[in-house]
C-alpha cells in the first residue's frame, strides 16, 4: 500500500511540474530573452539618435571627428560602432565587433538586424539604421554582453528546480505519512486475524488509529471475533460437560456388567465381553473428549524443559507395558532444553507412546529419539509397525479418524480417533509442527519440531 499511495502522489506531482513549472520556466525564459532583446534594440536605436547628427555631417562632405562618447543607453560593457551610408565604420568603438557586409547593407535598407553570437564575447548583436529625416544615413550596431541574462535565467531554472525537488519531498512525507496512517490499523488487523485465527480468541483489534472506514472495519472485526469466541467456548464447554456427566453412568453401566459377567455362564459371557469391550471403548472416547476440551481451552505459558529427562521418565513408566507386549523400548536422547507449556509434552509423549504400542507387533521395537534439527529440537517416535498410506497421513489429525477396518493393526477395541489430534493441538499451541513420514522397512515416524529455550 505504501508503495502503491506513494507512487500516486510522485506521479501527480511529477504531471504538475512537467505540466506547469517546466512550460512556466519556458515561458520566463522566453519572456526574458524578448526584454534583453527589446531593452538591446532600444539602445542601439538610442545610439543611432545620437550618431544622427555626425553621420548627417558626413552626408554634407564634412568629417566625422572624434568618437562616440558614453550614451546612458549603453550599459556595462556594451560594445558599439558607427556605421556611414557607405558601410564603413566612422566611429569606432573601444572592441572591433564581427559585423558582415550584408548585415550593414541589410540596416542600411531600413531592416533591424539581431544576431545571437558567442564571439568576441556571449551576447546579442542589433544593427539599427540612423535617419535623418527620411533618409538613412548610417547604422549603429551594439553588441550587450549576455551574461546578467544568463544568470538571470539560470536563477530561474535553479528555483524553478528547487520549488520542484520541495513539492517532491512534500509529496514523499505526505504520502508515506498517510499511508502509515492507513496502513498502520491495516496491519494491526491483519495481526489480529492471524492470532484469532491461530487461536487466539481474546484477541482484538484497535480501533482508536486510522480513518473512519478502518475503525469501522476493526469494530466489525471485535464484534465477530467477540461472537465467534462466544460461540466456540459455548461448544467446548458444552463438550466438556457432556463428557464429564457421562463418565459416572458409564463406569456405574461398566461395573453392573462386570458384576453380571461373574453370575452368567455360555454363551451370555461372550455377549458380556463385547459389552464390556464397547463400555471401555466409550469410556476412552469420552475421557478424550475431556482431553479436547481442555487442549482447547489451553492458553500458551512456555516454561523451560529438559525434554531429554521428560523421554527418560516418560519411557521408564511405558516399559512395563512394552515389556508385557514383548516390545523393545528405546531411547536415544541427546541434551536438548525447549520452550513448551507445562504439562503439554508429557501429554504427547503418552498419546505418541499408546498409539505406537497399538500398532507395533510383537518382538518389534519402539525408538524414542531426540536431536538437534538445524536450529529447532526434533523429537521422533519410529515404531514398526505397518505405517500409513499418504492418504492415511493426511487424514491422521483429524478428530474421531481412526485407520480403516482392514487395517492390518486395525483394533475395533482400541482407540478414540482424537489421540493425534489431541498431540497436534498441543505442539501448534506451543509454536511447533508435527509430520508423519514412513520409515522404509520399518514403520512410522512422527516427527516434532520445537523451539530451543531461549538464553
Amino acid at each position: 500500500m505504501t508503495r502503491r499511495i506513494l507512487a500516486a502522489f510522485l506521479g501527480l506531482t511529477l504531471a504538475l511540474l512537467i505540466g506547469v513549472v517546466v512550460p512556466l520556466g519556458v515561458m520566463s525564459v522566453d519572456h526574458d530573452r524578448h526584454a534583453f532583446s527589446d531593452e538591446t534594440v532600444a539602445a542601439a536605436s538610442a545610439l543611432a539618435s545620437a550618431a544622427e547628427e555626425r553621420l548627417a555631417d558626413q552626408e554634407r562632405g564634412a568629417p566625422v571627428l572624434g568618437t562616440l562618447s558614453f550614451h546612458p543607453a549603453l550599459i556595462g560593457h556594451d560594445q558599439f560602432a558607427v556605421y556611414g551610408s557607405d558601410g564603413r565604420v566612422v566611429i569606432p568603438g573601444p572592441a572591433k565587433l564581427r559585423v558582415t557586409p550584408a548585415q550593414v547593407a541589410a540596416a542600411l535598407s531600413g531592416k533591424t538586424v539581431q544576431e545571437w553570437q558567442d564571439e568576441p564575447q556571449d551576447g546579442l548583436l542589433v544593427l539599427r539604421p540612423a535617419y535623418s529625416g527620411s533618409q538613412i544615413v548610417g547604422v549603429t550596431a551594439v553588441q550587450r554582453a549576455a551574461d546578467p541574462l544568463n544568470e538571470q535565467i539560470a536563477s530561474l531554472w535553479l528555483g524553478l528546480g528547487l520549488t520542484g525537488l520541495i513539492a517532491v519531498l512534500l509529496a514523499t512525507t505526505l504520502s508515506i505519512g498517510l499511508a502509515r496512517w492507513v496502513g498502520r490499523p491495516l496491519r494491526r488487523l491483519d495481526a489480529a486475524a492471524d492470532r484469532l485465527g491461530a487461536g487466539e480468541l481474546t484477541v482484538r483489534a484497535s480501533t482508536v488509529m486510522g480513518p473512519p472506514e478502518t475503525r469501522h472495519l476493526a469494530g466489525t472485526f471485535n464484534d465477530m471475533a467477540g461472537r465467534l469466541e462466544s460461540l466456540i467456548s459455548s461448544h467446548r464447554t458444552l463438550v466438556a460437560d457432556i463428557s464429564h456427566q457421562l463418565r459416572t453412568p458409564l463406569a456405574a453401566l461398566r461395573l453392573r456388567l462386570e458384576l453380571l459377567h461373574d453370575d452368567v455362564d455360555g454363551t451370555a459371557t461372550g455377549e458380556l465381553d463385547g459389552a464390556l469391550g464397547e463400555i471401555a471403548r466409550l469410556s476412552r472416547l469420552v475421557d478424550g473428549l475431556l482431553a479436547v476440551a481442555r487442549v482447547e481451552h489451553t492458553r500458551p505459558a512456555p516454561v523451560t524443559v529438559d525434554l531429554r529427562e521428560l523421554v527418560r521418565e516418560r519411557v521408564a513408566i511405558w516399559s512395563p507395558l512394552a515389556q508385557e507386549h514383548e516390545i523393545q523400548l528405546l531411547t536415544s536422547s541427546g541434551d536438548a532444553i525447549v520452550a513448551a507449556t507445562a504439562g503439554h509434552l508429557e501429554q504427547v509423549l503418552d498419546n505418541l507412546l499408546a498409539n505406537a504400542l497399538d500398532v507395533t507387533p510383537r518382538e518389534g521395537q519402539i525408538t524414542v529419539s531426540v536431536r538437534r534439527h538445524h536450529d529447532l529440537v526434533r523429537l521422533e517416535v519410529i515404531d514398526s509397525g505397518p505405517g500409513m498410506t499418504p492418504a492415511q497421513r493426511e487424514q491422521a489429525f483429524r478428530r474421531f479418524w481412526t485407520q480403516p477396518a482392514d487395517s492390518p493393526t486395525r483394533d475395533s477395541s482400541s482407540g478414540s480417533g482424537l489421540g493425534l489430534a489431541i498431540v497436534h493441538r498441543l505442539v501448534t499451541v506451543d509454536g511447533g509442527t508435527i509430520a508423519l513420514t514412513n520409515v522404509p522397512g520399518h514403520g512410522l515416524a512422527v516427527q516434532i519440531d520445537l523451539h530451543p529455550a531461549s538464553g
